[in-house]
């Protein structure tokens, strides 16, 4: 993930559309779920520069460490949502939807993805922007904005925040892993095409290959457990998970699993960790950490 302004304009473009056109069309959902498998084959592609040897030697770590990020981060925001309840909204109840179903066609869509990226030049580098672009505006055409829902942006944004530091503490008692690559890892909050260069420039490839993959699947596995998390964390909670991608990649499952007028809170959250991580990294890994 990276920021792209144009991401808000496909975004804007089809809200505005959304608002003037007021039939809503099972084909709008169906293509939304068709873009983002299309969004999941394009990431698993764009794996394909990874040596075997290393991906061997860092996936099993990069999934453990994606794994204690989500459920600290999920833990946290339950004890919040506990403590400080939220107020009810009047939204519906979130769709659950075919949880298997869609999340065997995210896996398969992400493997398929990665070995055509093997086989061929796949062009994911215009290929990933543009069905974003086309993702946003169908999300953007269906989702429900709600300013009031900002006033529970902190809940979401300490979950994060929380989870990162703590799961960068456990990696570096248990994995013995470098504070400095730990926090790296951590508060990128998804942001993998940032964390990844930045990590490897100051700390190594390998490391800056576990600070890519670690993002990269929090972002996968957002998709993949939204169907079966969202009606308990609702859409603050999915917006945590999903951490910086929130705001686009992941947008579409908080407002689908986890609430549909959730949107602007997704939106604001992304945007916020975004920045956070683009000034948090740098100067992490400038301390000799």
């Amino acid at each position: 993930m990276t920021f792209d302004p144009w991401l808000y304009v496909a975004f804007a473009a089809g809200f505005a559309v959304g608002r003037v056109v007021r039939v809503r069309s099972p084909w709008v959902g169906r293509a939304t779920l068709a873009t983002v498998v299309v969004l999941v084959g394009l990431l698993g592609a764009s794996l394909d520069a990874v040596a075997w040897t290393a991906l061997a030697g860092t996936i099993p770590v990069a999934v453990a460490f994606a794994l204690v990020i989500l459920g600290l981060t999920a833990g946290l925001y339950l004890a919040i949502a506990r403590l400080v309840p939220e107020p009810a909204t009047g939204a519906p109840a979130p769709t659950t939807g075919p949880r298997a179903t869609l999340s065997l066609a995210l896996l398969g869509a992400l493997l398929v993805g990665f070995a055509l990226g093997r086989a061929v030049a796949v062009p994911t580098g215009p290929g990933i922007p543009a069905v974003l672009y086309v993702l946003l505006a169908l999300v953007g055409f269906d989702v429900h904005l709600e300013v009031a829902a900002l006033r529970g942006l902190w809940r979401p944004l300490t979950a994060a925040a929380g989870a990162a530091f703590g799961a960068a503490a456990l990696f570096v008692f248990v994995d013995r892993l470098a504070p400095g690559a730990a926090l790296a890892t951590t508060l990128a909050f998804g942001f993998y095409s940032l964390a990844g260069p930045l990590v490897a420039a100051r700390l190594g490839a390998v490391l800056g290959l576990l600070a890519f993959l670690t993002n990269f699947l929090r972002e996968d596995l957002t998709m993949l457990l939204s169907p079966y998390v969202g009606r308990r964390l609702r859409g603050g909670g999915v917006a945590a998970l999903g951490g910086a991608t929130s705001m686009d990649t992941t947008l579409y499952f908080v407002t689908r699993y986890g609430d549909p007028d959730a949107g602007s809170l997704a939106l604001a959250n992304g945007l916020v960790l975004t920045v956070a991580a683009s000034l948090l990294l740098p100067l992490v890994l400038a301390w000799p950490l």
